[in-house]
């Protein structure tokens, strides 16, 4: 996987992604909407020939969105160890 941030301010943040699906911006997604510091979250497909995705996220006046940013994935990967351990218990 590859990122490059194409702009950054303290409350805006727009990077690309390469080497990644839907999923996985889907899931980032959906994890930052649900945080009260992000206004607006969103990915796009700059071209459909092209790999990559473009994300952009911006917080309430003053938030930080990189700390949002790396709380989301902490999350993230927080949800996926409590499913790895219900899918043990279920086998």
């Amino acid at each position: 996987m590859e990122i490059n941030i194409v702009e950054e301010r303290n409350d805006f943040l727009k990077f690309e992604v390469k080497g990644t699906s839907h999923t996985m911006m889907n899931l980032l997604r959906k994890t930052l909407v649900e945080n009260k510091n992000v206004n607006i979250v969103m990915y796009s497909v700059p071209h459909p020939l092209l790999e990559g995705f473009m994300f952009e996220l911006e917080g309430e006046k003053g938030a930080n969105v990189d700390k949002e940013l790396k709380k989301a994935i902490a999350d993230l990967k927080g949800d996926m160890k409590e499913f790895r351990a219900a899918w043990k218990k279920a086998k």
